[in-house]
């Protein structure tokens, strides 16, 4: 009898029958079928680098190795292929290669946004070769990204007390110290980096803000001098000129200081800097440049960009775009569409929700041009007297504000209704310099004659810290819409540079803003006033960290008040 021939496997076929054993641990099995199809196929970097991978975890991290580095010259970069190749060296005893390999690893992952990833493959590598300079330079700036700043400036000060010459490590200890809010500290390391290498831009650049956020400017910039901040920019300028990051931070000097023509085309850098945190919507038609609506033939979409704040504090510039005769829709963060929707809809503006992908809009929106909303000041041509400030461009929902005022009133009868925020979004990169602790609230507290309501909406999980006698009112709000329709309802809202001050600008409510020494670029220096919102009265500290002061000033004036002297716009509203 003959016997019946043997079939051949097609390729896919191969493949999955392969991957099938690799599963199931079938490794001699695995290896054997990746071993033939790669011998077909050398050329095929995924072959390669399975047949490296199963040696590797069949603990032949030799014979891996030629595998896995060929799959690397054939295809350059792949994050699988390093970590398997990493831990093949590891286990072949190559640690120093090892190491750098993991290096590798961790740098792609901390370009695709995952940090915690980069951060184990940094921790591996040092674990591998504690000698590895790379890795712990990374694995400081990563702890740095992560918020842990303590852990990062013990990180880098111990490499730099083993290379102190090195100025690299003094610039990445600055940005440490940056991140923890040690700014003499971190003009320090920067002056160092800045003395071992005068050519560094980026510690120019990064000295600049370090100066700023210390609030060197100040007095300069009110008397129209070029402080020491600009410097810093200018000479990190004229080492690179198209540095983006130096760019975007002078941008916020010359705005802070009232120079808005210069301040805005700068701004415009952000979208070329990659730690500027948002990437430029990846849309084929073209970006909006100030064109006539005949010129523009259609739609121009506004994309909300960076916090909730600035699109509420930008949103003023849509009905204007409507007025120049132009078809005009408007992406916005989820939270705020409704009252985004409600407040512009009368002014011909479409507001649809920010879409999931980048590179799309909510239900496929036709638009001929696209401009990002913080770009609408510049081709405005704002200047500080020509600030947009028709109060209110918010509205609050009449049926919303109806409940909310009967709540309100049944909570404080004929005392004052103040709302109070006292802290931001913790992720916020200055947020330890714009928050301050409830206990300090104490002395605004003990004003007699008011009711205080808390507008802090928390995250699920996230503990109350409202003080003793504050009503909280952010459980209750399901987006801000809510707490648009409260805000409007309350005689006072104090705050710190967050958007629920941004809100009551926009409402027309009467709103008290607490600023650090070193303010947003928004808020200009000093005034006690905004051209950005008339019922907003500024409050800033007289030296860095001095919450008790702006707070003893608020609670003198708030004792003093007489609340049909307070400036509200809304009053004509439904």
């Amino acid at each position: 009898m003959t016997a019946a021939p043997r079939q051949t496997l097609s390729f896919e076929d191969a493949i999955r029958r392969a991957a099938a054993c690799h599963r199931l641990g079938q490794l001699d099995e695995a290896l054997s079928l990746y071993g033939q199809l790669q011998a077909a196929r050398p050329e095929d970097p995924n072959l390669s680098a399975l047949v490296g991978t199963v040696l590797a975890q069949m603990g032949r991290g030799e014979q891996a190795l030629p595998f896995l580095e060929q799959a690397l010259r054939l295809d350059p970069g792949n994050p699988e292929t390093l970590h398997n190749l990493s831990h093949a060296l590891a286990g072949a005893g190559l640690m120093e290669q090892a190491a750098d390999r993991s290096v590798e690893f961790g740098r792609i992952l901390s370009d695709r946004n995952d940090p915690s990833g980069a951060l184990a493959a940094f921790d591996r590598a040092l674990g591998w070769f504690p000698g590895n300079r790379a890795a712990a330079i990374a694995l400081g700036s990563m702890l740095q990204a992560l918020g842990r700043h303590a852990e990062s400036i013990a990180r880098l000060s111990a490499l730099v007390g083993e290379y102190p010459d090195r100025p690299d490590l003094h610039g990445n200890l600055g940005n440490a110290l940056l991140g923890a809010g040690d700014y003499r500290a971190a003009a320090a390391s920067f002056r160092r980096a800045l003395a071992l290498d005068p050519g560094y831009c980026e510690a120019e650049s990064n000295l600049g803000l370090a100066l700023a956020w210390q609030g060197e400017d100040g007095e300069e910039e009110i008397a129209g001098r070029s402080g020491p901040v600009e410097r810093c920019y200018r000479r990190a300028l004229i080492l690179q000129p198209d540095f983006a990051a130096a760019r975007w931070n002078r941008s916020l000097c010359l705005l802070l200081s009232g120079d808005f023509e210069r301040g805005w085309a700068e701004y415009e850098w952000r979208w070329r800097w990659p730690g500027f945190g948002e990437e430029a919507r990846p849309f084929p038609q073209p970006v909006w440049r100030g064109e006539p609506p005949a010129a523009v033939n259609g739609t121009i979409l506004v994309t909300a960009e960076q916090g909730l704040g600035d699109t509420l504090q930008f949103a003023r510039y849509l009905p204007l775009l409507a007025e120049r005769g132009h078809d005009v829709a408007f992406e916005v963060q989820s939270p705020l569409f409704t009252l985004l929707w409600s407040s512009l809809g009368g002014s011909g503006v479409r507001v649809v929700p920010r879409s999931l992908s980048p590179a799309h809009v909510h239900d496929e929106l036709p638009f001929a041009a696209h401009v990002s909303l913080m770009s609408l000041p510049e081709r405005f041509a704002t200047g500080p007297d020509s600030i947009p400030a028709a109060i209110p461009y918010l509205h609050a929902d009449p049926l919303r504000r109806r409940l909310w005022r009967d709540r309100l009133d049944t909570a404080a009868g004929r005392r004052l209704k103040i709302g109070l925020v006292w802290r931001g979004r913790p992720s916020h990169r200055r947020d330890g310099d714009r928050s301050l602790s409830p206990a300090r609230l104490a002395p605004l507290l003990a004003v007699p004659g008011a009711v205080f309501f808390s507008l802090h909406k928390d995250p699920p999980g996230r503990p109350p810290d409202d003080p003793p006698g504050v009503v909280p009112l952010g459980s209750l709000f399901h987006d801000f819409g809510d707490a648009a329709a409260a805000a409007v309802n309350l005689d006072l809202i104090v705050s710190v540079d967050t958007a629920a001050a941004h809100l009551a600008g926009g409402l027309g409510v009467p709103v008290w803003t607490l600023l650090p020494f070193s303010p947003d670029w928004r808020w200009m220096l000093g005034r006690s006033d905004s051209p950005w919102y008339p019922t907003m009265t500024l409050f800033r500290q007289q030296r860095p960290g001095d919450w008790d002061g702006v707070i003893a000033e608020i609670a003198a004036r708030l004792a003093d008040l007489d609340p049909s002297r307070l400036p509200r716009f809304d009053r004509a509203q439904p």
